[in-house]
């Protein structure tokens, strides 16, 4: 069933428009008389939860240089700004359609979009991703050139999490991309590749998340090598990846500084040097062509989509009202490039991501005190701590001596801080480490144990009225925590 269109989106606050370029200027200012020509390729858009910050990749799409396409932007079901966002730059050549009904991924939007596409081409980009200005013109004139192509790859750039030196380099392959007999098929974003429209006559649609065990786009993709469709590369890299399932949490506060960034980089001229840079950093990292279609198989329908919801916040228990005491403990979560997803001996430890979040699933009207354990087998590394809540600075200090027990385990430590909750949503705690704390090679990171939190007076850190009973309660966890912590161990003279 073809998922059905809301010709409205509530609108949204009033927001900060983005600089757009002078091709951008000239193509909202295009005659009608031009704009209703057919276009040469249709580019679909699904979107949901980013509001305003899809713009930046809207206008990686209205600065190509070429003019001969049309973007369908699809909400799934929006009810946030995005409405709104878009209202200054829709024309017969940008529009906007929005689910009645949401699905939960990419597909419905997807096979929303196919339906009003006016082109011959189907190309797709991420409302988080941004395209070097040369994309389209490589992937059309590819088709035009080779008539046997069933789908035109870009080579593509997932930028990881800041910090992240060399990203995932895909979609660079000679021939028909076909890998060995044994080895699993490359995976590409859909932002990297376009096909002939006849290809969803032939292999069907866009499928449901709950119906597929693989992810929607790898279901396409492996279809469509079941189906012995021809696929070719444009042999440049083209496509910037800002992927949400490698960034934790990142539904929960959306942001488009780094699409913004890279925008303004596209917009340089002479980009050969800078993308040749960034092959060579993510080949020296050992990350070039590297991505591969896993088997998930074992996997019971819609469970990737769910693990995937996880990573990025979209799924998650409500944040309930601190009005006690309350102790978090590790548990196995998906946890993208910030933290292994399965915790060892009461220790969450850091994955590739140097700035990691935690999220607090508790709301309030002012401040929590907090403890939280920190574990590193180096005891040096133990010695401070650097925090944020909601992207605010918090005053971080030790409250106890570093626990190094003998023979070169592991040492932990209790730090201390002063939590601003938020009203109405969860919060997001953020560490800043070092470089002795970050993980590299050859050697783990940083890890967190439990987090006691109790609700405290605003600006003092010290517990309030309900707070006073909830910290007696608390107090006695604690004093059991330290101990078993000097049990473990000796209290290191390293650190003071």
């Amino acid at each position: 069933m073809r998922p059905r269109i809301s010709s409205t989106c509530r609108p949204g606050p009033t927001i900060r428009r983005i600089p757009t370029s002078r091709a951008s200027i000239a193509i909202i200012r295009a005659s009608p008389t031009a704009l209703a020509d057919a276009p040469a390729i249709s580019v679909i858009m699904a979107t949901w939860g980013r509001g305003r910050h899809i713009l930046p990749s809207v206008l990686s799409v209205m600065e190509q240089d070429r003019d001969d396409w049309e973007l369908l932007v699809v909400g799934d079901a929006c009810a946030d700004d995005t409405e709104a966002a878009l209202r200054p730059y829709l024309s017969p050549r940008l529009r906007w359609l929005n689910l009645s009904d949401r699905v939960g991924s990419q597909s419905g939007p997807n096979m929303a979009g196919i339906d009003h596409a006016r082109a011959p081409l189907i190309a797709y980009l991420g409302h988080d991703d941004i395209w070097e200005r040369f994309h389209l013109s490589s992937l059309v004139d590819l088709f035009a050139a080779r008539p046997e192509v069933d789908f035109a790859v870009a080579g593509s750039l997932f930028h990881l999490p800041t910090g992240i030196r060399g990203g995932i380099v895909s979609g660079l392959f000679s021939g028909d991309g076909a890998v060995p007999d044994g080895e699993r098929p490359h995976f590409f974003p859909p932002s990297s590749f376009a096909h002939r429209r006849a290809v969803i006559d032939r292999i069907g649609g866009w499928r449901r998340p709950e119906a597929i065990s693989a992810p929607v786009d790898a279901d396409l993709l492996t279809r469509a090598r079941a189906a012995g469709m021809v696929f070719a590369s444009t042999g440049r890299l083209s496509l910037h990846k800002f992927a949400a399932g490698h960034r934790y949490l990142s539904y929960l506060r959306p942001s488009s500084e780094e699409q913004a960034a890279m925008l303004e980089q596209v917009r340089q001229p002479d980009r050969g040097p800078a993308l040749d840079r960034l092959i060579a950093e993510s080949q020296a990292a050992g990350r070039f062509m590297t991505m591969r279609i896993a088997d998930f198989g074992a996997l019971p329908p819609g469970e990737v989509a769910r693990q995937n919801a996880v990573r990025k916040g979209i799924e998650r228990a409500g944040a309930a009202l601190l009005r006690q005491g309350a102790v978090m403990t590790p548990e196995a979560s998906f946890c993208a490039m910030d933290w292994q997803d399965a915790p060892r001996d009461g220790i969450r430890w850091t994955r590739l991501n140097p700035r990691p979040k935690v999220l607090i699933p508790f709301r309030g009207h002012g401040f929590a005190l907090m403890h939280i354990v920190m574990a590193h087998r180096d005891p040096a590394a133990l010695a401070a701590l650097r925090l944020a809540c909601n992207g605010s600075p918090l005053a971080c200090e030790p409250a106890g001596p570093v626990i190094a027990p003998a023979g070169g385990a592991v040492a932990r430590r209790l730090f201390r801080a002063c939590l601003p909750l938020l009203h109405d949503a969860p919060s997001i705690l953020d560490l800043d480490l070092d470089p002795d704390q970050a993980p590299a090679p050859g050697r783990p990171g940083i890890g967190h144990g439990d987090i006691s939190l109790v609700p405290a007076a605003p600006f003092t850190g010290k517990p309030g009225p309900v707070g006073r009973w909830a910290a007696a309660r608390n107090r006695e966890r604690l004093a059991r925590l330290r101990q078993s912590l000097s049990q473990s161990g000796k209290e290191s003279d390293a650190i003071p």
